[in-house]
């Protein structure tokens, strides 16, 4: 099935995401029973990492915990001793690693966000995806953005499969994005926002499965 393609019955669907080689920055597009790591990533292979950036009241600035997934275990291991149970709801994002050499699928299953869906946009760096389960370019799908934001939105295929970004800059001259190139997101995909304009922001959309 194509990827990213949502199938939706009475706002209930599920997600298909590729995982290529190597780390890939993805959603959780879905509200699903149960939105820990834990629950959201089973049965993937041995040395699969997940990687959620957060930031506290501490680490203003942010950090990554990361966790890596063991068959011989039968669990993640991590120096979070509740890494499995942390959260990845609609509207953030982490990185996977695939440690194989051929494409995987994860599939998200769960409830089709709908209504109004605010996602946070703090000053500084974090990690954010669409809420609503539509591919498009960050204006096309109503991200608000002020001189100076950033996108950097991952691309597992640059430098020769290792990946990297593609980091764009909004410019209120211009009214547009320039630097690299950014593709459209797509269902399932996140990308780190850099809000550098004054104070935080949020991400608002309203969203019927009917639309």
């Amino acid at each position: 099935m194509a990827q990213g393609a949502v199938y939706s019955v009475n706002a209930v669907g599920y997600v298909n995401t590729e995982l290529r080689p190597g780390y890939n920055l993805i959603s959780n597009p879905l509200i699903a029973a149960n939105n820990t790591i834990g629950e959201l990533f089973k049965g993937l292979p041995n040395q699969t990492q997940v990687a959620k950036f957060v930031r506290t009241a501490t680490n203003p600035n942010g950090s990554f915990v990361i966790g890596t997934w063991s068959t011989i275990l039968g669990r993640w291991s991590s120096t979070d001793a509740n890494f499995a149970n942390i959260e990845v709801r609609p509207g953030e994002g982490v990185f996977v690693r695939n440690p194989t050499q051929a494409a995987l699928t994860v599939t998200f299953v769960g409830d089709v966000p709908q209504g109004t869906l605010s996602t946070p946009l703090p000053a500084g760096l974090s990690i954010v995806s669409s809420q609503v389960p539509q591919s498009g370019t960050a204006t096309e799908l109503g991200l608000p953005v002020a001189n100076l934001d950033q996108i950097h939105q991952w691309d597992p295929t640059l430098n020769g499969g290792a990946g990297g970004y593609r980091t764009s800059t909004y410019s209120s001259i211009l009214n547009g994005f320039s630097g690299a190139p950014l593709g459209t997101l797509k269902v399932g995909e996140a990308f780190f926002f850099n809000k550098r304009s004054a104070g935080a922001g949020t991400w608002t959309r309203t969203f019927n499965v009917n639309q």
